[in-house]
């Protein structure tokens, strides 16, 4: 006799995929990242033309450059630092003028760059920030003019950021006990976050870098099989990466750390330093978080500005004022492009939102081992107060300046472990969780297809433009309708295989047992 069909046998860990099968989940991570590198008009992320300005000189060795003093107005983001960069990269720096802050205007009134001239002195409010980021992705600009080299740039950011998540993604499957963990990374790779990957902005590569270690973090604290060294090289890796990337990073960093040994089973700590490589693990974390306080005690003009917001000296003003922003911060995490003047639409943040509370919920209800829940609540406490604990104490010099895309490398987290706690098995609770996990993907493309086109839309129409058009106002070098197409074929192949990991459990024959004969 055989099993009812409807009946899931018992996962056990996924094997090893082949590498041909993880390059290919590589290759189209690093193509959705790649296809919003070439959407969008050039400096048309959130701060790019410093971003731009920072890696190419850090590129050529100049890696503080002179800075100026605090700002005595509030019409200067902050602290200005100045570099010598070929003329174009100077030119380079108007780019966004003509759209930026202006949802209704497409990009067709963006001039074109003059040709490359002597070096010239360039202004980057970013000259302080960690140079780690900028000398990954800054190299093109050392044989590239600045147009083309701001494109390159873009690439290198999305192809490195495309490689963490990859390896978050493989190291998810590696735990029996964690197979809703793709389920988990599908929840919290969102379309701001390959937005950010695929622009020069340091945030994209610190979202990537935490997705990694997040990853690598809960692998080692599951309740199941035993700690391995190669979690660990992956946690003292992109920990050292998310140290080093920006600023925040050791925040974050230690936050993650917190919240992991929150959920960690009794004993697993010290069965994890009793591995042979944990010493040397240890040694390169230290090296890590020295060079990244080293960094921030030595550039102390991080926080830029003084004194220019006294009205937040108010706490209760100051509190009122994050709090009202609450939902906008939300709305960032998930999807707000270009100078904060191309939100998705609004089927991406419904589609997000019950994507999001398919997994939570469950999980904080679920009746499993507490330590893993306790540990859901307080990251779900902490990225609620985020704002509220990073920002006040510098509001005053600084004004209200926070986005929800700040506190992404922690808010990826959630989902995460949110799927540590829920099982995937043979139970009857699991296959529930499975046939969820399967629901979701569909409606996690149609809200990655729309957050795209909506962006897309932003820059050849306007938002107050057509919908569909063949002849936009502007096209990126991929096209406009064309661009949308491209993405919809490579979001639905990356969705088929995580559709595809959630699939029934396949049926398996059973002989006829010597009772069931006799019984015959």
């Amino acid at each position: 006799m055989t099993a009812r069909a409807d009946a899931p046998t018992p996962t056990t860990a996924p094997p090893r995929g082949p590498v041909l099968r993880w390059l290919a989940v590589g290759a189209l991570l690093f193509g959705l990242g790649a296809l919003w590198s070439l959407a969008v008009p050039l400096m048309a992320s959130p701060d790019e033309p410093s971003h731009v300005v920072r890696a190419a000189a850090v590129a050529r060795g100049q890696l503080s450059g002179t800075a100026n003093d605090a700002p005595q107005s509030t019409q200067r983001p902050g602290v200005g630092t100045l570099v010598r960069l070929p003329s174009d990269f100077a030119a380079a720096l108007a780019l966004p003028n003509c759209f930026a802050f202006d949802r209704d205007q497409p990009a067709d009134c963006q001039e074109d760059l003059p040709a490359a001239g002597p070096e010239v002195l360039v202004e980057t409010f970013a000259g302080q920030y960690p140079p780690l980021y900028y000398a990954l992705v800054g190299w093109p600009s050392l044989f590239l003019s600045a147009g083309p080299s701001i494109v390159a740039m873009r690439l290198v950011s999305a192809a490195i950021s495309a490689a963490l998540l990859t390896w978050a993604a493989f190291r998810l499957t590696t735990t029996a006990g964690n197979r809703a963990g793709l389920w988990g990374l599908g929840v919290a790779i969102t379309p701001m976050c390959l937005f950010l990957a695929g622009t020069v902005n340091p945030a994209g590569l610190e979202i990537s870098a935490a997705v990694a270690f997040w990853a690598a973090c809960l692998v080692l604290v599951s309740r199941d099989g035993p700690v391995s060294t190669a979690a660990l090289v992956q946690a003292v890796v992109s920990g050292a990466l998310l140290l080093n990337i920006r600023a925040t990073g050791p925040v974050w960093a230690l936050a993650i750390v917190v919240v992991a040994l929150v959920a960690a089973p009794r004993g697993r700590w010290r069965e994890l330093l009793r591995l042979p490589s944990a010493r040397w693990v240890g040694v390169g974390a230290a090296v890590a978080v020295l060079a990244s306080v080293g960094w921030l005690a030595t550039h102390g003009s991080v926080v830029t500005t003084r004194g220019l917001y006294p009205q937040f000296a108010d706490l209760r003003t100051a509190v009122l004022g994050i709090l009202g922003d609450g939902f906008l911060y939300l709305q960032n995490m998930i999807g707000d492009f270009g100078w904060l003047d191309a939100p998705a639409p609004p089927l991406t943040f419904v589609g997000w939102y019950l994507a999001l509370g398919a997994l939570l919920l469950p999980a904080m209800a679920a009746a499993r081992t507490g330590r893993p829940r306790a540990a859901l609540g307080l990251l779900v406490a902490g990225v609620a107060a985020a704002p509220l604990i990073l920002q006040l104490p510098t509001v005053v010099d600084t004004g209200l300046i926070w986005q929800g895309r700040y506190a992404l490398p922690i808010a990826v987290g959630i989902p995460l472990l949110a799927a540590l706690v829920l099982r995937v098995d043979g139970t009857e609770s699991g296959e529930a969780h499975r046939r969820t996990a399967r629901a979701v993907v569909p409606v996690l493309l149609v809200a990655h297809v729309a957050a795209f086109w909506w962006g897309s839309r932003r820059y050849a129409e306007g938002l107050d433009g057509q919908l569909i058009t063949g002849t936009p106002d502007w096209s990126s070098p991929i096209g406009y309708l064309s661009g949308i197409a491209i993405y919809a074929v490579v979001a639905s192949a990356l969705a088929w295989a995580l559709w595809s990991f959630y699939r029934p459990a396949p049926v398996e024959s059973v002989e006829p047992t010597a009772s069931a004969h006799a019984e015959a």
